[in-house]
């Protein structure tokens, strides 16, 4: 533990930007995994549904993959290129389904 005041500052804004980061990465890690289970079923209405905004039947997503990739880069918890990387494999296998 820390001893020094700005020491203990540092570690209490660490640990608030540990727990923030923790809740948005796995905010995209359950939309990802409906994306990808989507898409080994070759389900593309389930699949498109995750990708965009809409709402039909997944109720329990906060929010849909392609917005929460954007809100990550906002927020500077991945990088731009990560971001276009991802973005491009996700609309890549989405293409592939049709």
């Amino acid at each position: 533990m820390p001893i020094i005041k700005w020491a203990k500052k540092a570690l209490k804004v660490s640990r608030k930007k540990q727990i923030r980061n923790k809740h948005f990465k796995d905010i995209y890690s359950e939309a990802r995994k409906l994306f990808e289970k989507a898409i080994k079923a070759w389900d593309k209405d389930a699949a498109t549904t995750v990708w965009f905004n809409k709402k039909e039947d997944w109720k329990n997503v906060k929010s849909w993959l392609q917005s929460i990739i954007d809100k990550l880069v906002k927020k500077n918890i991945i990088k731009p290129n990560n971001w276009a990387r991802k973005k491009a494999k996700y609309a890549r296998m989405l293409k592939e389904l049709s």
